[in-house]
């Protein structure tokens, strides 16, 4: 009988070969009762007996070579592997099966914040601040508060990797429009094609549900059991007890490409970092489950097979996702203090490098925080009265209004300038 994870890696195989992630589910049958369930296996069929499955010469021929590609580079990798000496042979991680809690994903990823004690004072500090920054990271930042009002079931870690790639498909499409960048993207190249996806800030975001996945949770089960199962099955499918295979057919759980939704959709709920009186509880019933947002450019070059079942990170090794610490590290480093209002202060006569470096980057943490405060205030100022659809829509006009100016054309390609968060707090309503 053929085990769930052997399923998953035959599904993922399919996939780096280009076939349709529907046409996939529906021929994993017929590769089970041929035993053609791995690379190797099925680098040695008979091309009729590939056509016969997939009903489409092409297709087969697809399938098959990328199959004996995968396979030579498995046999190349062990000789390589069993020639070389014992001293420079790798070292095998002393625990590479070492489970990580969802609570402690979560905790990893914790952004800075302000103290409340005194509302007034915190406010006035934030309209002083003049950051230096270019747009990128502006946008990762918009997204992450954003998510919190719009798509208010994301944990922290779903919505960092979604700032990653909405940021990333924006960057893409200048580098497009500049003429950078001329070679197709993966999206265009349909990688991620039938994936179910969200829309934020006017992008379409392919998507892969995390089934099981508890952010609060302190134990969670090693990766290769139940939870990566469901998160990874058929890259995105999560099995049901109802299903009669280990993957759903696409009646089963596909969805509209436009959008995720819900059993029905929750209503909008804020979380002011202020109040607690309009936060509003998940309809009964209704169940979104957090997310990762698919990298298609990772999907169509790495081959997804990964023999460690968790990363130092303590996320799933071998998922084509948008990695939320990538995001997270990105804000961490990119808000420095504008110098175009003042002048710098003095520096002390003597300093080390590594505490001047120190305080550099404390000073940007600062700044993220006070970024990701003001964000939190126009945003709770208006969730209730416009409702999330209208939220989202309205955020990129806003951050237009804010972003950094740079020159236009190539030359302004990753520049710099000032976001003045006092221009951020008027938004609020």
């Amino acid at each position: 009988m053929t085990s769930i994870s052997e399923v998953q890696n035959l599904l993922r195989f399919l996939g780096s070969a280009k076939v349709p992630i529907p046409l996939a589910m529906s021929k994993v049958q017929l590769m089970k009762e041929a035993s053609l369930t791995t690379p190797d296996s099925i680098s040695k069929a008979a091309l009729p007996t590939l056509e016969s499955i997939f009903g489409d010469e092409k297709l087969a021929k697809q399938v098959l070579s990328t199959a004996k590609r995968i396979s030579k580079k498995r046999t190349s990798s062990a000789m390589s592997e069993t020639s070389h000496s014992p001293k420079k042979a790798k070292t095998v991680p002393v625990n590479p099966g070492q489970v990580f809690s969802s609570a402690d994903v979560e905790a990893s990823l914790a952004l800075p914040t302000l103290s409340l004690t005194n509302r007034d004072g915190v406010e006035a500090d934030i309209n002083s601040t003049i950051l230096y920054t270019n747009r990128a990271p502006l946008v990762v930042a918009f997204v992450v508060q954003l998510t919190k009002y719009t798509m208010p079931n994301q944990p922290l870690s779903s919505r960092l990797s979604l700032a990653q790639a909405v940021m990333s498909m924006g960057a893409k499409a200048k580098a497009l429009n500049l003429g950078i960048q001329s070679r197709k993207t993966a999206e265009e190249e349909r990688w991620g094609e039938g994936q179910p996806s969200v829309r934020i800030m006017g992008r379409k975001i392919a998507v892969m549900r995390r089934w099981g996945y508890d952010p609060q949770k302190n134990e969670q089960a090693p990766a290769d059991q139940d939870t990566i199962k469901r998160e990874e099955c058929g890259q995105e499918f999560a099995p049901t007890p109802e299903a009669t295979s280990p993957c759903p057919g696409p009646e089963e759980d596909i969805e509209s490409q436009e959008t995720v939704k819900g059993d029905p959709p929750n209503p909008p709920r804020s979380v002011s970092p202020n109040s607690q009186s309009n936060q509003h509880p998940p309809e009964s019933g209704a169940y979104d489950p957090p997310l990762w947002a698919l990298n298609p450019e990772t999907l169509s070059k790495t081959p997804l097979y990964s023999t460690t079942p968790t990363s130092k990170t303590g996320l799933p090794n071998g998922l084509p996702i948008f990695d939320p610490h990538s995001a997270r590290n990105y804000m961490l480093k990119s808000f420095a203090t504008s110098t175009s209002s003042s002048p710098p202060p003095p520096s002390p006569a003597k300093i080390s490098k590594s505490a001047s470096l120190a305080k550099e980057r404390e000073a940007k943490e600062n700044n993220l925080a006070r970024l990701l405060h003001a964000l939190d205030l126009v945003f709770a100022s208006w969730i209730d009265t416009i409702g999330p659809e209208e939220l989202d829509r309205r955020a990129f006009g806003w951050y237009s209004k804010v972003r950094p100016s740079v020159e236009a054309g190539r030359e302004g390609w990753g520049g710099k300038g000032d976001v003045r968060l006092a221009d951020l707090m008027k938004l609020r309503r």
